[in-house]
């Protein structure tokens, strides 16, 4: 009865330790680089944020010039280009937060597939500092938020980490996993 309960406690996609620790390694951070994915994301349209300044510096001297010779009034003319410009800047300043939004998208979607259905760091939660308990708390629950945490996390085990200690632990947690260990054997001294 107590073997028919543990069978079907055994999930046959549970991976082994060796597979965990090689995905950990296998993982590159400079995957999660915001500032390179947000860039890839603005494609053609990069050349607009280095024109920004100097085209804006340009149309407000000309418009200013424009202003001051036409209308004899070169402080209103710089005032009603400057506001333009202003409200220009905002409107362009809302399409790079929206560039930021879907990088940070993108970053939590590679952070997704890198966690899987089982999870990843989760796993890795022991041989963390208490600092990072929240962060393994919300990657348990599917919700990627701590990113900066997050890659720090991954650097700190990649460089770290006991795999004695973790091997052990696994083994102890899901002892199925263990290549010494013997199920019927196991079983009788239980029983004696």
């Amino acid at each position: 009865m107590d073997n028919q309960l543990y069978e079907e406690q055994i999930d046959p996609n549970i991976p082994t330790a060796e597979e965990m620790l090689r995905r950990l390694h296998s993982i590159d951070v400079h995957q999660f680089n915001m500032r390179e994915i947000a860039h890839d994301l603005k494609g053609d349209h990069i050349w607009i944020s280095v024109l920004t300044v100097p085209v804006s510096a340009i149309v407000l001297v000309s418009a200013t010039l424009i202003g001051g010779f036409v209308f004899d009034s070169p402080i209103i003319a710089f005032l009603s280009t400057a506001a333009i410009l202003y409200w220009i800047g905002r409107m362009y300043d809302g399409q790079e937060n929206n560039y930021r939004l879907a990088a940070r998208e993108e970053v939590m979607r590679r952070i997704g597939e890198i966690e899987g259905e089982f999870g990843l760091l989760y796993h890795f939660r022991h041989f963390l500092p208490q600092k990072y308990r929240h962060l393994c708390q919300s990657v348990r629950k599917r919700k990627y938020l701590y990113i900066e945490q997050y890659i720090q996390a991954i650097l700190l085990l990649q460089k770290r980490l006991n795999e004695e200690k973790f091997t052990h632990i696994w083994h102890l947690t899901y002892p199925h996993l263990n290549p010494d260990y013997e199920e019927d054997g196991d079983l009788e001294q239980a029983q004696s």
